[in-house]
């Protein structure tokens, strides 16, 4: 009888062939934002997703000051469920607009979350 309201999950262990886990050294700041977004699109993976199927389709992407030092005080490591497109799109922006640096590519997708209004 209980059967019917239990939540429909990706598997009985919650993980799939498509989600990769992984990790990314961003600004504490960027990384706060990313956990305010979170309940709007319904968890921080899906913030992340939408972001970077709207930086990829714009003409100019957001620009993302270099950073210096990824050890210094004011960045953290960020573990991350992402379906494997949204991981693949992450690393092919971050080779061709943000030097190879996926936590530059996090910031640009908060700094899109964050945008009013869109030019794509």
């Amino acid at each position: 009888m209980t059967e019917w309201t239990r939540q429909r999950r990706i598997g009985k262990i919650r993980d799939s062939a498509s989600v990769v886990v992984t990790k990314y050294t961003i600004p504490a700041e960027t990384a706060r934002e990313i956990r305010k977004a979170g309940p709007i699109y319904g968890s921080q993976g899906r913030a992340l997703q939408v972001a970077t199927e709207v930086l990829i389709r714009m003409n100019r992407p957001p620009e993302v000051e270099p950073f210096g030092h990824v050890t210094a005080p004011g960045f953290v490591r960020v573990s991350m469920r992402l379906h494997q497109r949204t991981f693949d799109l992450i690393r092919k922006l971050a080779e061709l607009e943000y030097n190879d640096d996926p936590g530059q590519v996090i910031c640009a997708c908060v700094k899109v979350l964050k945008m009013k209004r869109l030019r794509l």
